[in-house]
């Protein structure tokens, strides 16, 4: 089932952003604004408002602070401010993103959790129906690439003989199921490359899970760890720069 208030919120925060960036428009053409803003700063703007709101709405804390550094950035000048661009205040939101990032951990995985709590309920209902089917399913792949910047993705990796997954991402929350992925040899390979993320992977209970992500400032925390595996070993290869990764266990 496509999640509706979703579906609202999104299409409120993309058109309630186009109408301020049409005022704001109007406003200049009018003269009513003491500064003057070109028609490329309008467009930024609209641009960046969009991903703030979007990653405010899905509780992605480093992107919406760097959305807002961006913002400061770009109106410097009215500001006051253009003795800090941009190295200053880049600083200061990374800073304050892994501050949030620290504080608010708890409510960010219960976030998520509910989210992954949702798409198992839906399995079990046999409901497969998403917001968005292209980004759901990874189809019949040995080897997905996964790519997510500024957002939240999630994928389903469904293939027959699975060897390798590439896990990439900046400033994002990425969601990937291997529940249906099955290994032919005796091992496999999950190789990260992500910063400032929140990544989540839901795995098969049997999967024996070796984990050699190198960790700058981030965590890897394993769930429902709590039986032998006796299948296929998985790597956990790559590195992961200001961000979390979490393993959850499933019955196969």
């Amino acid at each position: 089932m496509v999640d509706m208030d979703k579906v609202k919120k999104q299409r409120w925060v993309v058109g309630l952003i186009f109408i301020a960036g049409a005022i704001t428009w109007f406003a200049v053409g009018m003269g009513w604004l003491n500064f003057k803003i070109s028609m490329t700063t309008i467009i930024l703007t609209i641009v960046l408002a969009i991903i703030l709101l979007s990653s405010l709405v899905n509780f992605n804390i480093p992107a919406s602070v760097f959305s807002l550094a961006f913002l400061a950035m770009l109106y410097a000048g009215p500001l006051g401010i253009t003795n800090l661009v941009p190295w200053t205040i880049l600083g200061i939101a990374l800073l304050v993103s892994m501050g949030l990032m620290i504080i608010f951990a708890p409510q960010v995985k219960q976030y998520h959790l509910s989210d992954w709590q949702k798409s198992i309920k839906n399995s079990f209902t046999g409901n497969t129906t998403s917001d968005d089917d292209s980004k759901q399913d990874s189809s019949n792949q040995s080897h997905p690439v996964i790519d997510a910047k500024m957002g939240g993705v999630v994928r389903s990796v469904k293939s027959d003989d699975f060897q390798q997954a590439d896990i990439k991402g900046s400033m994002s929350s990425t969601k990937v199921d291997f529940d249906q992925a099955l290994i032919q040899g005796d091992s496999a390979t999950i190789n990260f490359d992500v910063y400032m993320c929140e990544v989540q992977v839901l795995i098969p209970k049997d999967w024996k899970i070796i984990n050699e992500v190198r960790q700058n400032m981030g965590n890897v925390t394993f769930f429902n760890d709590d039986a032998p595996h006796g299948g296929p070993v998985v790597r956990l290869t790559g590195k992961m720069n200001l961000g979390s990764l979490e393993v959850r266990y499933i019955e196969k």
